[in-house]
């Protein structure tokens, strides 16, 4: 048993985007209610900690994270009532709830930010980050530096009334506060933290960590696509500056005056090393709980690169990434997930997408995820193997503001080039954000069953096939997979939570191995997968008493063992062994 002030380590999690999960009165928009309704789903499913999406009163310029009153719901979404009967609601089955904190910006509708904008001498002034204009050789007015923003164009919006740009890493809508400023950290604590703890949240995953701080002489970034205004901004100038580890500090030893030790925290740390993130995770530290990190959705990849120019991640790249994500249990605690709100559905990042493989695919990667060390986190309909948008969907369809400017911008760009503007939109279909968006698929009714009226985004077309219903009457389905593969990540609890975790055979192209170690050294598990459409052979590692092997579970319901073919994998078939080291007794 683990003590309360890390109950969240053997914790199974559960995202759920409001938007989209269940629309409870029929208005095509998910809400509040809708997910009380769906609570007995994640009990039966083995979930005991819900992730909720930003569900603050928000313009919705960026689906939430574009906060413009910490204290109050969006409307869509419900009331604060509503909020308190999920957190009681949760509760009644054994589940906690952690929110979003986004408060690297707000909404520019936020007051905070309508008082700052006003002059330079207000009392907020100072709680967004303002700089003057440069000027060129013209004497034309220009922005402080050249940083292209996260979604297209400049970090950098006039306002007339202070005669000033005020900074925004994201949308122009979402300016960046000034975590500089002791007031604006009282406030957001306030606010944004103290206000949720004490209606019974159970923590934070704290949105864009990586960026409250700034390199504020704010240089040039170099120029490293000539034919572009804006550069990509260089992370050194953006990402983890040493006053944001003080920052945490501050904000964990408050919240352990006024809340207690148990409050969780994870902050999402993109294209952050090692070094730096056990920085964050030291438990010495008292900082963050756990990361979110996601290299292996970039694994073999750009960070800066245009979305038209991602590609699947070779095998060797995607387990290089997880020894990284993996080994954070040696310095404290670590996550692991393989879908979000921001990423395409893992069935289609990892896997071969909707075809004949897909419900092999999608066990094989509840395997996977279910034996990764540390706190792992599903993501609404990942259950029943979701699948991406596909190549029918057009700009019409798409909803994700971030998407919608990539293609505004290569239509600037490229006004008469249709085959990049045709790139780019295949480039949305296969990595934009809509993928993990679309309306869960509860039954084969119209509109998935999300909703009795046409819902604020497309239904994937597949979901008469795909669904919940029908799932349900499925032993042989993901979900009944998930389930099941989730009770015993429970029962293996010392070696698939709480485990060392030792990849063999790096470099094959189609099979992940990996071992992972309890308190005994000399009981392991081995789970070997099959990443590929082709039958592969089983790696039994040199130090594994081969004849110790004991099959517990496996994916497929064709597999053969004590036969020559018991040492085949079929295509995406994922297998789960109880086995001892060599020199043990059998």
């Amino acid at each position: 048993m683990t003590s309360d002030r890390s109950w969240w380590k053997d914790a199974v999690g559960y995202q759920i985007w409001p938007a989209s999960f269940y629309d409870s009165n029929n208005d095509g928009m998910g809400d509040l209610p809708g997910v009380i309704s769906k609570l007995d789903h994640l009990k039966d499913l083995g979930v005991d900690l819900i992730w909720l999406s930003p569900v603050y009163d928000s313009p919705q310029a960026d689906m939430g994270y574009d906060v413009r009153d910490y204290e109050s719901i969006w409307d869509k979404f419900g009331t604060l009532k509503d909020m308190d009967m999920l957190i009681v609601e949760a509760k009644s089955r054994g589940m906690k709830l952690i929110m979003d904190l986004v408060v690297n910006h707000t909404s520019d509708e936020h007051a905070w930010f309508q008082d700052s904008k006003k002059s330079r001498t207000n009392p907020k002034s100072d709680w967004y980050i303002w700089r003057d204009p440069k000027t060129d050789a013209q004497g034309e007015r220009r922005p402080p530096n050249n940083w292209r923003a996260a979604f297209g164009g400049s970090v950098w919006t006039y306002v007339a009334e202070r005669d000033q740009y005020y900074l925004h890493l994201c949308l122009e809508k979402q300016p960046d506060l000034n975590w500089t400023n002791r007031e604006t950290r009282a406030a957001i604590y306030s606010t944004a933290v103290d206000f949720w703890l004490r209606r019974g949240v159970d923590g934070f995953r704290m949105d864009s960590v990586v960026a409250f701080w700034k390199d504020t002489r704010f240089p040039d970034s170099e120029i490293t696509k000539p034919d572009q205004e804006f550069q990509p901004m260089e992370w050194k100038f953006i990402m983890n500056g040493a006053p944001v580890h003080d920052w945490l500090k501050e904000l964990r030893a408050r919240i352990k005056e006024d809340h207690g030790p148990d409050v969780v925290l994870i902050g999402e740390l993109p294209g952050t090393g090692t070094d730096e993130i056990v920085r964050y995770i030291d438990p010495s530290a008292k900082e963050l709980n756990m990361v979110l990190d996601f290299d292996h959705f970039m694994a073999g990849n750009d960070w800066h690169a245009d979305l038209h120019e991602r590609t699947r991640p070779a095998l060797p790249l995607l387990k290089d990434a997880m020894i990284k994500q993996q080994d954070f249990m040696q310095s404290g605690w670590t996550s692991a997930f393989t879908e979000n709100h921001d990423n395409p559905r893992s069935v289609d990042r990892f896997g071969p997408g909707d075809g004949e493989y897909r419900d092999a695919a999608s066990k094989m990667l509840a395997m996977f995820l279910c034996t990764l060390s540390g706190t792992i986190f599903l993501y609404q309909g990942q259950e029943i193997g979701m699948t991406n948008i596909d190549a029918s969907w057009t700009r019409a369809d798409l909803r994700d503001a971030a998407g919608l400017d990539y293609l505004d911008e290569v239509e600037r760009k490229f006004p008469h080039h249709v085959a990049k503007q045709e790139a780019a939109l295949e480039g949305l279909h296969r990595f934009g954000r809509d993928n993990g968006r679309t309306p869960v698929q509860w039954s084969a009714a119209p509109y998935a069953g999300f909703s009795g009226v046409k819902p604020w985004i497309r239904v994937i077309d597949n979901y008469k096939a795909i669904n919940v219903a029908h799932q349900e009457n499925d032993p042989d389905g993901a979900l009944f997979f998930w389930r099941r593969m989730i009770k015993m990540r429970r029962h293996y609890r010392n070696q698939l939570i709480r485990g060392r975790f030792q990849v063999h055979d790096k470099e094959n192209p189609k099979t992940f191995t990996y071992v992972k170690t309890g308190v005994d050294p000399a009981e392991i598990l081995l789970v070997v997968l099959n990443f590929g459409d082709e039958n592969a052979d089983v790696f039994v590692p040199g130090d594994v008493n081969e004849s110790s092997m004991r099959l517990l579970l496996s994916t497929s319901s064709e597999h053969r063992l004590d036969t020559e073919h018991g040492r085949r994998l079929h295509p995406w078939e994922g297998r789960l062994y109880s086995c001892q080291r060599k020199g043990t007794d059998v």
